[in-house]
């Protein structure tokens, strides 16, 4: 049992990175995690670019030491710290890569993929229309606002509403007399993007 937990311990020291980078990824994006297996192979993805980073990192300090730029020791302590560092930029790059789709974008622009970086279709369709929504409710009636906030999914979360109104039948608005709603997605049949008005952005 000793010899195993011998193994592990620096095994988990050398995944936790990764994991790290993960974690970050997950936590700032849409993205709906994988299942255990799933993260663990985008860990071991994400270790091996840090460590190669931290390699490079360490080589480029013993060289400026060489020309007598030196501000410390190139140890442990030192490729764990770098490790940690790289592992939350790394982590925070993937999430910006994956929420602006200018990788995606110019990708899509040379015919190399047809995909977005968001993990919907749904998702894509909030952030690159940002307008006045019509809600139609599975009750027939139908609700105007601006979307604040919206579920990174169809079937579940819920939708925050700005200056909220009910539609009647003829389109005349009726305001709700609060200034946010919110409601659940769950309720909704489906969504009506509304033709950008001149004022919008």
């Amino acid at each position: 049992m000793d010899d195993l937990v011998k193994e592990v311990i620096p095994l988990l020291q050398y995944l936790i990175p990764g994991f790290v980078s993960t974690w970050v990824f997950y936590t700032l994006t849409a993205f709906r995690r994988p299942d255990t297996f799933g993260q663990i192979v985008q860990a071991l993805i994400f270790t091996f670019v840090i460590h190669g980073m931290v390699t490079g990192i360490g080589a480029v300090c013993r060289w400026v030491g060489a020309w007598g730029f030196s501000v410390g020791k190139w140890d442990g302590g030192a490729q764990a710290f770098w490790a940690f560092a790289v592992s939350l930029v790394l982590g925070l790059f993937a999430c910006c890569l994956t929420t602006n789709d200018r990788l995606h974008g110019w990708l899509r622009s040379r015919n190399v993929t047809k995909q977005s970086s968001y993990p919907s279709e749904w998702f894509r369709a909030f952030v690159q229309f940002d307008r006045l929504i019509t809600l139609h409710l599975h009750d027939e009636r139908r609700v105007l606002g601006w979307p604040v906030e919206w579920p990174p999914e169809s079937s579940s979360g819920q939708f925050l509403m700005q200056s909220p109104c009910w539609l009647n039948d003829d389109g005349t608005e009726v305001p709700f007399g609060a200034e946010f709603l919110l409601i659940d997605s769950a309720k909704v049949k489906w969504v009506e993007f509304n033709p950008k008005s001149e004022g919008s952005s």
